[in-house]
């Protein structure tokens, strides 16, 4: 499974990667700071999952960038990780495609449910978004 993880902060990104690997054999991860580094996720071939953090700070998402991403790699399933989800946030980005969206205070066991699940060709949705 080839993952892109896309998050402003290393050392979040850092855990993910790591609990993922911990949790998913043949797994495979790119890091990158923003949206426009996933541009050089060609480096892994076809992509299965993107996850996106969103920050206190950095609350919202580049939707034309992310519409772009969405259809530069129409198989993958892309999943936002927020700070503090939003109901109207989740609405808009589900109307947009994206199919999994987390609390990032969650446990590791949902991300893994969520991943399984938007793989599955099934919507994954924080209960309290």
């Amino acid at each position: 499974m080839n993952v892109v993880l896309i998050d402003k902060h290393p050392v979040f990104r850092t855990g993910i990667r790591l609990m993922l690997e911990s949790q998913l054999k043949n797994i495979n991860t790119l890091e990158t700071g923003s949206m426009h580094g996933l541009t050089t996720a060609n480096n892994l071939g076809d992509i299965d999952i993107v996850i996106i953090g969103l920050s206190e700070e950095q609350p919202e998402i580049d939707k034309v960038v992310l519409k772009r991403a969405m259809k530069k790699n129409p198989l993958a399933s892309f999943i936002v990780y927020a700070a503090k989800p939003r109901l109207e946030s989740v609405r808009l980005l589900m109307r947009m495609g994206v199919k999994g969206y987390l609390n990032k205070n969650g446990s590791p066991e949902e991300l893994t449910m969520c991943m399984n699940a938007v793989v599955a060709g099934q919507p994954f949705f924080y209960h309290q978004a």
